[in-house]
């Protein structure tokens, strides 16, 4: 019998197609054995492209193959109830981001998966990103001294999303703060702790029904000042993390090689190479190694309910201060 951990996935669109690609890069330890989407043309061309059988029901796939473990690569709006399949079969669960639409939701994501005891890791990946990875370790080794600073940016021209569910505030909940600002609100975590504050302020440009560009103002509980800044509309786009210490400077930009830089008091920028597998590949590797040996992940479903609750005070920030209802959707 093959030891490897079954894998199936549901939602076969393209961040569908970045989780079989991450599961097939790991084939020493997880094979892919199954997908299905309501779109029998996008589960038809997961089975040619990986071998793995094709379904247009989630619930029939799960009866049938009875996978180890799942990935969640739908819209936010079935988030809860795929979950809520896999709960009822024992299924382990790694669900894309955001975790749910909204804050009630994401405190019954939270009871589902507590009651029902399943391992479930939502899909933060910037947190298995490598370069990220070695910013953590010299920010914990204090090289930068007192963290002051945090800055980041995820930009760029998202064509054609006004016809993609993107928009559609009953599927995704809302637009750009849970499309992009939930990975930004987990990195600032990640690297720097817990959030105490948080305001925004939200624009759109775009003839859409949700947000499109955002600015966030946080505060940790240690008294770093975060910034983050995220937009569907501004090209050519770009993809930062800055952080400033007392005693020196760190950056990240996924645009350059090697991604991380640093520079403490007096020195020069100092390049930090990266030789890894991406941040899916390592993100789905250690998923899979948490299955196969009992493992709390290192993203949790606390963690992506926390990013949530962060949103939910972003929004309601931004309807204080301008009184725009952009974030009615979302909460």
């Amino acid at each position: 019998m093959d030891p490897r951990t079954r894998i199936a996935i549901i939602g076969c669109g393209g961040i569908g197609h970045t989780h079989a690609r991450a599961y097939a890069a790991n084939s020493d330890v997880c094979q892919l054995v199954a997908c299905a989407d309501v779109a029998p043309q996008a589960a038809d061309s997961m089975e040619r492209e990986f071998g793995c059988a094709a379904y247009q029901d989630a619930a029939a796939m799960l009866d049938d193959v009875r996978p180890d473990a799942i990935s969640i690569c739908t819209p936010p709006s079935s988030h809860l109830p795929m979950t809520q399949l896999a709960a009822e079969r024992g299924i382990a669960v790694l669900c894309e981001k955001p975790l749910t639409r909204n804050l009630p939701e994401a405190q019954q994501m939270v009871e589902l998966v507590q009651s029902s005891d399943i391992l479930f890791m939502n899909g933060l990946c910037h947190r298995f990103h490598g370069p990220v990875q070695q910013a953590r370790q010299i920010i914990q080794e204090g090289r930068l001294g007192r963290v002051i600073q945090f800055q980041n940016r995820f930009a760029f021209r998202f064509q054609g999303v006004e016809q993609r569910w993107f928009t559609d505030p009953e599927i995704a909940g809302g637009g750009i703060l849970l499309d992009t600002a939930v990975h930004s609100l987990d990195l600032f975590r990640f690297l720097v702790g817990e959030v105490a504050t948080v305001c925004a302020q939200i624009s759109t440009t775009l003839p859409i029904q949700v947000e499109d560009s955002a600015t966030l103002l946080l505060r940790s509980v240690d008294n770093v000042i975060g910034e983050i800044s995220c937009s569907w509309v501004t090209p050519p786009g770009e993809a930062i993390v800055r952080i400033y210490g007392t005693d020196g400077t760190l950056g990240i930009d996924y645009s350059r090689e090697p991604n991380l830089r640093y520079c403490l008091a007096g020195g020069d920028w100092v390049p930090v190479p990266f030789e890894g597998p991406d941040r899916f590949a390592a993100e789905t590797r250690h998923f899979v190694e948490c299955v196969r040996d009992g493992r709390q992940p290192q993203v949790t479903v606390q963690d992506g309910a926390r990013a949530i609750a962060l949103i939910d005070q972003a929004y309601a920030s931004a309807t204080r201060e301008s009184g725009n209802q952009f974030s009615e959707a979302a909460r």
